[in-house]
């Protein structure tokens, strides 16, 4: 009896081996078990090596970038000279009072470790030119013996008909303006110039008030009329501190300061916004078309923004109508309008050529470039950082002071110089958008970087 397997004939077994593979064929692959394996199996060698060097390199060029632009920040602050810090020295006096004043400053000099650039110019004969020495910007501050003449001779009268409203702050004025630079001011200028004055009139007073008891010594009526004037025996001599255009809004600190900080990070925000929106037609404009795009669209953001910024600013209390009036508002508002598109464009130009791959290392250095030359005063930093004019955050912050406390105005320069990188960073633009897009057109594909 011939079994089963044995009565198949070759045709049917054909059929039974095609039907087997059919159906391995059609059986579903092996799905991978999720979450299954450790970092360190087997398996994973060759993604772990992918993985040291997508970390790896971000690493090092961001240490890279550390070195190179707080280097930059810290080598703004290694000066210590006073010497480029100009103060004048003025004797208005015409007696013994300005002319020890000068004489002793002179003589200071050579026995001090740091003195500032002190000048003594004798031309300076009056108290409107002293002032104006300030407002001007040609020197930090103007020690002036005796807001008017004869200082010496004032004290002589107080003192022989025993005036009690003689006032020894009338002896000498020190002018300066906190406003220029209040960091300046408050901690180097003002430090040094009282380091040096305060001892010399201490000295001045001594001595006056000694050879005034030493000569009338046996006359009653002299030092009984004296001795009504309290302050012309004790400290006969003091110096006024007079601040032309005062720092005297704290909140305009920020103005003046981290603000152009946050104008940075709002304008570079906002960039990578508006590039992602172009993008989803990106491939289907023109170049006229996605260029009007890009600078209506950017222009109409800073403008935009730069309004929220100056409303904060005026919210908070900083004045913004004490020398221009309403016209100090709109001013300002253009001011910042000016700097993000000074600070934007620039940016937008630059990732058009590299992409956005490098965007997080270019805004470091872009603020710290910024930063390092814009906070403090140029006299008391290396030559090297003064690259700073022609950098927006100091005109924006130049121009900023102006406004807000009527220091020297430089608006026109400040204003050129923002316009100037606005055009420069359009003109990237231009020149890199229309590259990109010839590049494209090659790869017969839209790529974008």
């Amino acid at each position: 009896m011939n079994s089963p397997t044995a009565s198949m004939t070759g045709g049917d077994a054909k059929d039974s081996v095609a039907v087997a593979i059919e159906g391995a064929t059609m059986r579903p692959p092996l799905e991978p078990v999720l979450y299954s394996k450790s970092f360190f199996s087997k398996e994973l060698r060759q993604s772990r090596r992918r993985l040291f060097c997508s970390l790896f390199v971000p690493l090092l060029y961001e240490t890279l970038t550390i070195w190179g632009t707080a280097s930059l920040y810290y080598g703004s602050t290694t000066s210590t000279s006073l010497s480029r810090l100009t103060v004048y020295a003025v004797d208005l006096d015409g007696a013994s009072l300005g002319q020890q004043m000068t004489g002793a400053i002179r003589a200071s000099l050579d026995s001090t470790a740091n003195p500032l650039g002190w000048q003594f110019d004798d031309s300076v004969n009056s108290d409107a030119r002293s002032r104006e020495l300030v407002t001007d910007e040609q020197a930090w501050a103007v020690i002036q013996g005796k807001l008017n003449a004869n200082a010496s001779a004032s004290l002589d009268s107080a003192l022989r008909f025993g005036n009690a409203a003689y006032n020894p702050l009338s002896a000498m004025t020190i002018y300066f303006a906190s406003a220029r630079n209040q960091m300046a001011i408050g901690s180097l200028v003002l430090p040094a110039v009282l380091g040096v004055v305060n001892p010399l009139l201490a000295e001045f007073g001594a001595q006056h008030t000694g050879a005034f008891l030493g000569a009338n010594a046996g006359n009653a009526t002299a030092v009984e009329n004296a001795l009504q004037c309290r302050g012309c025996l004790a400290s006969p001599f003091a110096a006024q501190q007079v601040d032309l255009h005062p720092f005297d809004v704290s909140t305009a600190a920020g103005s003046v300061t981290v603000g152009l900080i946050f104008l940075l990070t709002f304008t570079f925000s906002i960039f990578q916004i508006l590039r992602a929106n172009a993008e989803l037609i990106g491939a289907d404009l023109n170049l006229a078309s996605t260029l009007l795009f890009r600078f209506v669209s950017s222009i109409t953001a800073y403008l935009f923004l730069s309004l929220s910024y100056t409303l904060i600013n005026l919210a908070f209390g900083v004045p913004l109508n004490r020398v221009f009036g309403r016209s100090g508002f709109v001013i300002y508002w253009m001011l910042n309008a000016c700097t993000m598109g000074a600070l934007g464009l620039p940016m937008e130009s630059l990732f058009t050529l590299i992409g956005l791959r490098w965007a997080g290392y270019f805004l470091s250095f872009w603020v710290i470039i910024n930063v390092s030359s814009a906070f403090a005063a140029f006299e008391i930093m290396p030559t090297f950082y003064e690259y700073g004019y022609g950098f927006p955050f100091f005109n924006s912050i130049q121009g900023a002071r102006s406004i807000i406390f009527g220091t020297k105005n430089h608006l026109g320069r400040n204003f050129g110089i923002l316009i100037a990188w606005m055009v420069l960073g359009l003109v990237g633009i231009v020149v890199f958008t229309a590259l990109g897009m010839r590049e494209n057109r090659k790869r017969h594909a839209h790529v974008i970087r």
